[in-house]
């Protein structure tokens, strides 16, 4: 099963990627950066440590700023009133750079060290919060796309991607997915799931009062498979 688990000598977090996984996840990475970044057909700059740069970071909106219309972005930059709309746009005006700005450096970060795997990502135990974070937005964006909304739809969501009844797309797109039975839709399914699992692993591993005095993350070759 594809998760993470402590390196041995206990200051880092690792799993074992093959080409094509690191691969499909660097590149929803960067789909989901330049959702982001309000430009879906741009290109974001892998690796780039520094959300510093984004035009948004920081800063205070002067003016009203309108709810992203694309449902997954909104997913990432939710309301924060369903039923008070003036204490929705304060909050959106006040808060929406700087949280643009922190989903953008933790994606960035994650980029970078998917870059550095070969095999292994190893996370040092410093950017574990940051990971987990950035692997929650990309399963944000993944279910809203393929239209997850209850227990029942991630059940038969999970069953899709096990029985893989369409085969194999050769590309992820998070873009919409209507075909139930499309390839695209199943492997869409798929990298759900592997994110799913990515996540929720990492997220174990901090709630089970991972060490925090590590500082750096041990090498690729000691990660256990």
């Amino acid at each position: 099963m594809l998760a993470f688990g402590r390196t041995p000598d206990g200051v880092g977090i690792g799993v074992r990627l093959d080409a094509g996984e690191r691969t499909v996840l660097t590149e929803v990475v960067d789909q989901v950066l330049a959702l982001l970044s309000d430009d879906p057909g741009g290109t974001a700059e892998p690796g780039h440590e520094g959300a510093a740069s984004h035009p948004l970071d920081g800063l205070r909106m002067d003016g009203p700023v309108e709810a992203p219309t694309d449902p997954a972005l909104h997913r990432l930059l939710p309301d924060a009133s369903r039923d008070d709309a003036e204490v929705t746009a304060e909050f959106r005006r006040l808060t929406e750079g700087d949280l643009r700005a922190t989903k953008t450096g933790n994606l960035s970060l994650l980029r970078g060290l998917l870059d550095d795997a070969r095999p292994d990502l190893v996370i040092p135990v410093r950017d574990a919060p940051g990971v987990a974070a950035a692997l929650t937005d990309l399963r944000l964006v993944v279910s809203q796309r393929i239209g997850i909304r209850t227990d029942a739809d991630a059940e038969a969501v999970y069953t899709l991607a096990t029985t893989g009844a369409a085969g194999r797309s050769d590309r992820v797109d998070v873009g919409a997915v209507d075909s139930d039975g499309s390839a695209a839709r199943v492997f869409l399914a798929t990298v759900y799931v592997v994110l799913s699992l990515l996540q929720e692993s990492l997220v174990d591993l901090l709630l089970d009062d991972l060490p925090l005095d590590g500082t750096e993350g041990s090498s690729p070759s000691d990660v256990a498979e």
